[in-house]
């Protein structure tokens, strides 16, 4: 027994070794602080990527006095480089939804179009032809138009796998510059 009681007396005094188990019980907890903030910072860059390609869109759109379906599809090719490094296709899509008003008639869709993706996901200001869903901050006179873009992304967390995917949605109004925008020519 003697002999038992001297070897805990040495370990319990022995201080070799001690860094080494201080560092091996914290790594863990090191190591998942620094994979959360690689997921926070992916996931707050591709917020500013979305925000960005949105009101991209946006501006593109509102530029002339009119617009074609061929420059609407080529809007749309854009969306790749302004996304980078982030890919798009079936995780993204894009919505650019006319909205006008005219004497006789509310706020209307007059138009509305997607790609940049084939995401699964519908306008919350309707449908072309229905009465417009826009938020009550957005005025509309007689003969205005606002052009709201949408673009959806859905993310799925890099590291943290067991968390759930997230659509992401932003939204940008832009009124054009020049003429309405109520049709596509």
């Amino acid at each position: 027994m003697s002999l038992i009681k001297r070897i805990l007396t040495r370990l319990r005094k022995s201080e070799d070794g001690s860094i080494l188990t201080e560092i091996a019980l914290s790594m863990p907890l090191y190591i998942g602080l620094l994979m959360g903030v690689v997921e926070v910072g992916n996931y707050l860059l591709l917020n500013l990527k979305v925000q960005h390609t949105v009101v991209s869109i946006a501006d593109l759109v509102t530029r002339d006095e009119e617009i074609t379906q061929a420059v609407i599809d080529d809007i749309f090719t854009v969306i790749p480089q302004i996304m980078t490094p982030y890919v798009i296709g079936e995780d993204s899509v894009a919505i650019i939804t006319s909205v006008s008003q005219t004497a006789d008639i509310q706020a209307t869709v007059f138009w509305q179009r997607s790609g940049g993706g084939t995401l699964l996901e519908t306008s919350e200001f309707g449908a072309e032809g229905d009465l417009a869903s826009l938020p009550g901050a957005i005025t509309m006179r007689d003969g205005e138009t606002v052009l709201a873009t949408e673009v959806f992304f859905r993310y799925e967390p890099l590291i943290f796998s067991f968390l759930p995917a997230k659509t992401i949605r932003r939204v940008s109004y832009y009124r054009p510059r020049i003429g309405a925008l109520q049709q596509i020519s």
